[in-house]
């Protein structure tokens, strides 16, 4: 099922998804465009990029309340903060961000014990992958296709949609976006030559380049172990880093975390914030102890984890090329020519 509207018209698609849940979208900040609760659908913009922000906080928040208690009582008495499950439309999302989704799956829900909060979330949200415009030159930072990951890949949406010109064209991929398609009546049936330019696009997408080297996970795993002692290297290529965490906050497959309890005149919230392992003190034991106290452990930490302890343990890589971290690093680090160094060792 192919359907289409006038990218004029987006505002209207977007107050229909309202009224049957909680839309999240791109929208238009100072910076750059982000992910926002949509209250005014004029605010809806397809005319982006990439986020600046991923949008797994739409499964993950940057902070999460748990429960709430008050000092003095017993735990029964505390009271739990429960998931809206009010159906949420995630809106306009680009292929590398959908494919972080599922490798997150693995930590949430496969690694064995189930992340409620997190699960929840994903069963009541509806993903509209979004292709990006095979017209506009490539990020530089950008490196999904070395990871396997197409420009205009519909793997992981449940509806994917492509811009034609000054239209949209959305296609369901899953049952559940079938579905959804069909009870939105602002849209309009594609034609014949809106279907071939749909398949054409999905068929460029595979040819569009961001970056040439083909990233083999296996290999890459082997050799980062291979260097991991190797501290000239690391220390070389960590060298301007700053270890304030830009990176890791910016990423759709970061999913560091810690748990904290606020209390003020006697009552306590227990919640779970995002942390990140470039942080000084993320290590820090109890007994003052801290096994990462130079910057060179941590990058290397982090590169290592990403590329080869997620590969030995999951069998998948745990970045999708996105480009966040360089575009977002104050001093220009970039993940994908450190793979590359060290390939090359």
């Amino acid at each position: 099922m192919l359907k289409k509207t006038a990218i004029e018209k987006i505002s209207q698609l977007a107050a229909v998804l309202m009224e049957k849940g909680t839309l999240l979208a791109p929208v238009k900040e100072v910076a750059g465009h982000n992910f926002a609760e949509i209250n005014d659908p004029q605010k809806v913009d397809l005319n982006f990029y990439n986020t600046i922000i991923s949008p797994k906080g739409a499964f993950f928040p940057p902070k999460e309340d748990f429960i709430k208690y008050k000092i003095g009582k017993t735990i029964t008495e505390a009271e739990q903060i429960k998931v809206d499950s009010k159906p949420v439309f995630l809106f306009g999302v680009r292929p590398c961000d959908v494919k972080s989704f599922s490798i997150m799956d693995i930590h949430f829900n496969a690694a064995g014990i189930i992340d409620p909060y997190w699960s929840q979330r994903r069963k009541a949200t509806t993903i509209f992958g979004y292709a990006y415009d095979l017209n506009q030159p490539v990020d530089a930072a950008d490196f999904y296709n070395s990871l396997g990951i197409y420009a205009a890949d519909p793997e992981g949406s449940d509806i994917f949609m492509v811009k034609k010109d000054k239209d949209l064209l959305l296609k369901g991929i899953t049952p559940k976006g079938e579905e959804l398609l069909a009870q939105l009546n602002t849209l309009v049936d594609a034609g014949k030559d809106d279907e071939k330019y749909y398949e054409e696009t999905l068929k460029k997408g595979k040819e569009y380049k961001t970056r040439f080297l083909c990233i083999d996970q296996d290999v890459i795993a082997k050799k980062l172990e291979a260097v991991f002692n190797n501290n000239d290297f690391w220390t070389k290529v960590s060298s301007a880093c700053l270890s304030c965490g830009a990176c890791t906050f910016v990423c759709p497959n970061c999913y560091c975390f810690d748990i904290c309890d606020d209390t003020i005149f006697g009552k306590g919230t227990r919640r779970r914030v995002w942390d990140a392992c470039m942080f000084t003190d993320f290590t820090l034991e109890a007994s003052g102890h801290n096994p990462r106290t130079q910057v060179y452990q941590r990058l290397r930490q982090k590169i290592n984890h990403k590329y080869s302890y997620h590969v030995k343990k999951y069998g998948v890589i745990s970045c999708v090329g996105c480009g966040r971290c360089t575009r977002s690093c104050p001093v220009n680090i970039d993940i994908y020519s450190i793979v590359e160094e060290a390939l090359k060792l």
